[in-house]
């Protein structure tokens, strides 16, 4: 008959003691022996019965830009000294882009910054009047310009409030 899971390593843990007892150890040193011995045969016997823990499935009811989608990017904002890393303006940016799209005001050239001597864009500019001043300079910053993290929150705010459902009025609503 074989012995039950957790009963083997008590077993190992007395057959060690007895053992290098027989062999001379002192009772001190045998002791130890059987509890390490015990300690190991313990872990042996859990590892099989530890099942892995699997992340709960994705919500992919989510449209894009959706809040769950902006709070999740937040979590990957913080950078150095007070600015945020160059990958959470990027995909905040897609973001904004997605949104102003949605209301009719597709950015084909993209939210990043343009070289002075493009000619001027119509569609930019309303763009920039439904964002405001301070979050399309956060948007539009050149690169090696991080904006802070008080201007991607305030970037975040606009987005957020920017509804496909509702005509625009020249700006971002509060």
């Amino acid at each position: 008959m074989i012995p039950p899971r957790w009963t083997w390593p008590a077993l190992a843990a007395v057959a060690a003691g007895l053992l290098v007892r027989l062999l001379g150890l002192r009772l001190v040193d045998a002791l130890l022996v059987a509890l390490v011995t015990l300690v190991v045969a313990l872990v042996w016997a859990a590892l099989p019965a530890g099942e892995e823990d699997p992340w709960p499935p994705d919500r992919r009811d989510d449209a894009a830009g959706a809040r769950s989608e902006i709070a999740v990017l937040t979590w990957a904002f913080i950078g150095r000294d007070g600015r945020v890393t160059e990958a959470a303006v990027r995909r905040l940016r897609e973001l904004a882009a997605q949104r102003l799209a949605r209301l009719g005001l597709p950015v084909a050239a993209g939210l990043g910054p343009r070289p002075a001597s493009a000619a001027p864009d119509p569609e930019r500019d309303r763009a920039r009047a439904v964002l405001g001043e301070r979050a399309w300079a956060a948007l539009t910053a050149p690169g090696g310009h991080m904006p802070s993290l008080a201007d991607v929150a305030h970037c975040v705010d606009v987005i957020e409030r920017l509804d496909p459902s509702r005509p625009l009025t020249g700006g971002p609503r509060s």
